[in-house]
């Protein structure tokens, strides 16, 4: 995601309505994440609390849910409550 295109992803609603310089790319994390937790016992021990403190959420049995995701399957947002610089955009056209 490091060249993705700040405005066009909120206009999307891919990223939320921000003021674009909130967003700092960090490059591949991932491999830096595995490779600290390869050479940090500290780290490896902050994986398995992490790991421990995670939830299993049965989301195709949730409504409220399934109706959010829904209406954020449409381009743009079909709530546009939650990109005003995105409707303020589409009321000028």
């Amino acid at each position: 995601g490091q060249y993705i295109n700040v405005e066009k992803a909120i206009q999307i609603g891919m990223l939320p309505d921000l003021d674009y310089d909130r967003f700092h790319f960090l490059g591949n994390t991932s491999v830096r994440g595995a490779y600290m937790a390869l050479v940090s016992r500290e780290m490896r021990r902050r994986v398995d609390e992490v790991g421990q403190m995670m939830t299993y959420l049965e989301l195709s049995a949730d409504n409220t849910f399934f109706d959010e995701f829904n209406a954020a399957m449409f381009l743009p947002h079909t709530d546009m409550t939650q990109f005003p610089s995105v409707a303020v955009l589409l009321e000028g056209r």
